[in-house]
C-alpha cells in the first residue's frame, strides 16, 4: 500500500475541520429525531459553497439535483449532507 502525503495550509486544515464538524452536527441531530432539513435549493447552496462549485459538482455528475413531489414551486433541491462531504474531498 502506498502512502500518500498531503499537504494543507493551516488555513485550509482549520476550515476542513470546521465543515466536518457541522456536517457530523447535522447528522447528529437528523439522528437524535430532530427536525432538521435535509434538502437545501440549489441557490441556497449556491451561496454557501459558490456558483462554480455547486454548477461543477453537477456537471461532473458527483451532484445531482432533486425535485421533491411535496414542492409547489419547480426549485431544485439538493441534499444537504452530499453537498458538504462533496465540498470536503473535492
Amino acid at each position: 500500500m502506498e502512502t500518500v502525503v498531503i499537504q494543507l495550509t493551516e488555513e485550509r486544515f482549520r476550515e476542513n475541520l470546521r465543515q466536518a464538524a457541522q456536517l457530523g452536527a447535522h447528522q447528529a441531530l437528523q439522528m437524535a429525531g430532530l427536525p432538521v432539513r435535509e434538502y437545501y435549493t440549489r441557490t441556497e447552496m449556491q451561496r454557501r459553497h459558490g456558483r462554480g462549485t455547486i454548477d461543477r459538482l453537477i456537471r461532473d455528475g458527483h451532484l445531482t439535483p432533486h425535485r421533491l413531489e411535496t414542492d409547489a414551486d419547480t426549485m431544485s433541491r439538493i441534499v444537504y449532507s452530499e453537498t458538504e462531504y462533496l465540498s470536503l474531498i473535492i
